[in-house]
């Protein structure tokens, strides 16, 4: 079942190196650079795999996902090796909190905030310069980091949190 994977990959295009900088890269972006979309379902991702398990209805936990991408089993090859501890933890985080979760507040990261609302500041963010990711609806250290240092240059509290001073700043900003 290995090698059959294997070469739907090789076929696909899609490569399971990562750049140098994946230690940086958040989960959606290792989702989609290992090519796990190709295989799963996880609307999170945009992604309509039928080979492996749909990932909104299984909706497993962090352990659960570092131990199939770690070791494999169940027809899907190991990527310990490939990824790596520190990416495998990134994308297990992230699959786990949005799994399942896709339109809600949960899959955001952040209460209060839903999915659209954190896909809004991310690309304002972006257009402002400030954001650099993949558009995910994740409020997590990528966003918050982007969040953190528009506010120091806009002269705000650096805390990375969303609320209206910095929600008006970029307003004016884009404005």
């Amino acid at each position: 079942m290995k090698a059959r994977h294997a070469v739907r990959i090789a076929l696909t295009g899609v490569s399971l190196v990562l750049p140098g900088t994946a230690a940086a890269a958040t989960g959606a972006q290792l989702f989609s650079q290992s090519g796990c979309a190709g295989c799963h379902t996880l609307a999170a991702a945009g992604s309509t795999g039928t080979d492996g398990p749909n990932l909104d209805q299984l909706q497993p936990s962090q352990a659960a996902v570092v131990n199939q991408v770690t070791y494999g089993g169940g027809g899907m090859p190991a990527f310990g090796s490939t990824l790596g501890s520190a990416n495998i933890a990134t994308l297990a985080t992230w699959v786990s909190l949005v799994a399942g979760h896709s339109g809600s507040t949960a899959a955001s990261g952040v209460a209060g905030l839903s999915v659209a609302k954190v896909k809004s500041i991310q690309r304002e963010l972006a257009k402002l310069g400030y954001f650099h990711h993949a558009v995910t609806g994740v409020y997590g250290p990528v966003t918050t980091a982007a969040v953190k240092a528009f506010q120091k240059a806009a002269g705000l509290k650096a805390d990375g949190l969303w609320g209206p001073k910095t929600a008006a700043a970029v307003s004016k900003r884009l404005g």
